[in-house]
């Protein structure tokens, strides 16, 4: 038994070697015939290494965009969210600040309702120094930082008093912060914004980019605040529930009070929207999951025209070497060691240039990584998945060669010039 084995493992590497020895006697030939494997490798592994990239990027923002049992009730619903009407937006009502209370009231597995309205391409002054015009300003109730996960690394956030007030008074975005002030005090100092004068009270702690863009240009006033500058306009409510076990169960008292407060008769569609992380994480995965199935075609067409190159290149060489075939028959050479030699040499001549390919698809996760520090974990599965269509390939491909090379007449490929 054990002879048997390893006469069979040494049959196997006398015709591994013979491949790698085809190979490098034809480099060029081999070179261009890989060409198609190497493609299509290295497409599946930088795409799915992309996409996993994207993914944990999306799921590490969610995560940090709202607070914990958290969701959101707002007019539109623009790229995320639940839309309940059709899809061409259509005229809404807007959202009142005063359905937080109502909301509050009518809803027991509601904690508290956060109130926001937003003005966005706003510009930050201070003396001679002023950021650039990509800044957001978000009127806000007490609520808005801990409903959006946004807390402060100085000073402190808006208060009730703040708010009753309509003080001016401001917490600054990290960018705001970083540009007005390189680091310094700022608590207690001006900065103006649409030429009203603002005293900062605190900074957001930093956030940092999310695909090249950064969260950083939020800068936070009091709603009350906000409503004399920018008027009134239609807000966005942030909704915690008391507990997880409670979340779904708000979002559905919710559903039901916004009906009401918005005078829907049964059967009529919702005209607002809610917007949920987890809502947000499976539209990406139903938007990306399209680029899946493109990349598994570049590769399957890729992976077909080097499958065809290999057949071609197979064929070449058992034409090539039909005297070594009729020798090797003539020493007592089977139809299966002749088979089995020709398709390692095609499996082989798959394999080095899926081998080529994953190396050129882990290329790109190091170079995403260091170049520009975006997580790119390569997929242990791709690798395997991209391993066994390269094996596919190769037998598939080079069973006819090998099949013609096994059926050679002895004598004739002996006669063969």
């Amino acid at each position: 038994m054990m002879r048997k084995l390893a006469r069979s493992l040494g049959a196997f590497w006398e015709s591994f070697r013979m491949a790698l020895e085809a190979m490098r006697a034809h480099k060029l030939r081999a070179f261009l015939t890989l060409i198609g494997v190497v493609i299509g490798v290295a497409t599946i592994i930088s795409m799915m290494t992309v996409l996993g990239g994207m993914k944990y990027k999306i799921d590490d923002a969610m995560l940090n965009s709202l607070g914990a049992n958290v969701f959101q009730v707002q007019r539109y619903d623009g790229d995320g969210g639940i839309h309940f009407g059709p899809r061409r937006r259509k005229w809404r009502p807007k959202i009142e600040a005063s359905y937080a209370k109502e909301i509050r009231e009518r809803c027991p597995s509601v904690r508290s309702v956060g109130i926001e309205s937003w003005s966005f391409g706003r510009r930050l002054t201070r003396g001679g120094l002023e950021t650039n015009g990509d800044h957001s300003i978000a009127g806000g109730s007490v609520e808005f930082g801990t409903n959006n996960s946004r807390y402060t690394v100085l000073g402190r956030p808006i208060s009730q008093q703040d708010v009753s007030s309509a003080r001016r008074v401001i917490v600054l975005g990290f960018d705001a912060y970083k540009k007005l002030y390189a680091g310094g005090d700022p608590l207690g100092t001006f900065v103006r914004v649409d030429g009203q004068k603002f005293e900062v009270i605190g900074v957001f702690e930093e956030r940092g980019e999310m695909f090249g863009e950064s969260q950083d240009r939020e800068n936070w006033i009091p709603f009350s605040t906000f409503e004399r500058i920018y008027g009134d306009k239609s807000v966005n409510l942030t909704v915690q529930a008391w507990d997880p076990s409670a979340y779904r169960k708000s979002q559905y008292e919710v559903v039901e009070a916004m009906r009401v407060l918005r005078g829907l008769r049964p059967g009529e569609e919702n005209n607002f929207a809610m917007w949920t992380p987890d809502l947000m994480q499976k539209q990406f995965t139903e938007q990306t999951a399209w680029i899946g199935v493109a990349t598994f075609g570049i590769c399957g067409i890729s992976l077909l025209v080097a499958g065809i190159g290999i057949m071609n290149i197979m064929l070449v060489s058992v034409t090539e070497r039909t005297r070594e075939i009729g020798v090797r028959k003539a020493l007592g050479g089977t139809r299966g060691s002749i088979l089995r030699q020709f398709l390692i040499e095609a499996t082989t001549l798959s394999l080095v240039g899926g081998a080529i390919g994953i190396m050129l698809g882990y290329g790109v996760a190091v170079l995403l990584n260091t170049r520009w520090d975006f997580p790119a974990p390569v997929p242990v599965w791709a690798v395997m998945l991209a391993t066994i269509f390269c094996t596919v390939v190769g037998v598939g491909f080079g069973m006819w060669p090998a099949i013609k090379a096994s059926r050679l007449d002895p004598i004739e490929a002996l006669r063969y010039e």
